[in-house]
């Protein structure tokens, strides 16, 4: 297998792992394209691709089983990881062995392509303060992602630090997109579904008491659309986009368009955050414009005019 990845092919390997560690039971192939949600939808296609990934994830020596899925009948494949054969147990070491063991390692540039960090992160005792010799890049955040994973996998709620605020979520899924780890949930007090940047969130605690909560059989991804958080009820927005920018809109506004007679495209956003929402439309400057609701669109036009060319020339 080639050591380096696709920034695609190494999301959709992360995501088909987050999915495999929260899992209790074993899951089929296609429940596992539901959920990771990065699969093409031919049949064919979809196999030699999983398999691939099946044997990306062996290949890092994550301990992936086949058994069949409980219920089923003839027998299904369901997938799972053995979560005591991938978490290292505990090794009972004391402080002064873990001391040794991270002056060891702080020497060492690279363990079979497993940093030093991680290795002793997995013996848990990774100092912060340790003396190196090598170069030193900030830390992942794999601390957080295993409290956030176990919490997941046993329903504990989570207490933590985000934009300044003490939030209380019912973690629902971690997802790996566009280079970051989510993370969706429950947001306890406000009870509505919510996503937060892994690395934004501070002073993380993972409540003792599990089975809180239940998370439904089908979590949703993670929600890109900053436009869509606010209060009240969204708006719903059609857009004309022009036709050379329609692969950039798809991206930008993560949303089906449809082509119209003359070449253009027309896609409806719902709009929690007007302002947000402008700010994304004018980077599409004058190749876009707002067509319904009359109210959006004369709003739009009020916001862009704080920009426009005033009689001494300057914006």
């Amino acid at each position: 297998m080639q050591t380096d990845m696709t920034s695609r092919k190494l999301e959709r390997t992360l995501n088909l792992l987050a999915e495999l560690l929260n899992a209790e039971s074993p899951k089929s192939a296609a429940e596992l394209k539901t959920r990771v949600g990065m699969y093409p939808e031919d049949k064919a296609a979809f196999r030699r691709t999983f398999d691939r990934d099946k044997n990306a994830l062996r290949d890092m020596g994550v301990p992936l089983e086949i058994v069949p899925v409980p219920g089923t009948n003839p027998p299904v494949d369901g997938y799972i990881i053995n979560k005591s054969d991938y978490y290292l147990a505990d090794l009972n070491l004391s402080p002064a062995e873990l001391r040794a063991l991270n002056l060891a390692s702080s020497s060492v540039e690279v363990l079979d392509g497993l940093s030093e960090t991680e290795a002793i992160r997995k013996l848990g005792g990774y100092e912060e303060n340790t003396a190196s010799n090598v170069i030193q890049f900030p830390n992942s955040d794999d601390e957080k992602l295993s409290k956030l994973f176990d919490s997941i996998t046993h329903r504990r709620t989570v207490d933590f630090v985000y934009g300044d605020k003490n939030r209380t979520l019912e973690p629902w899924r971690l997802e790996f997109t566009t280079g970051r780890w989510y993370l969706t949930g429950n947001n306890a007090p406000e009870m509505k579904v919510k996503t937060f940047r892994v690395d934004k969130i501070s002073d993380l605690i993972p409540n003792d008491n599990a089975g809180e909560y239940d998370i439904p059989d089908n979590p949703p991804s993670v929600n890109l659309k900053p436009w869509s958080y606010g209060e009240g009820e969204g708006i719903e927005t059609t857009i004309r986009i022009d036709k050379n920018l329609l692969a950039w809109a798809r991206t930008s506004l993560d949303t089906e368009i449809e082509i119209d007679e003359n070449g253009s495209g027309l896609a409806k956003v719902d709009v929690n955050n007007k302002e947000v929402f402008f700010a994304r439309m004018a980077l599409l400057l004058d190749h876009a414009e707002i067509i319904d609701p009359l109210e959006m669109r004369n709003e739009y036009l009020k916001h862009m005019s704080r920009f426009t060319e005033v009689p001494d020339g300057s914006t």
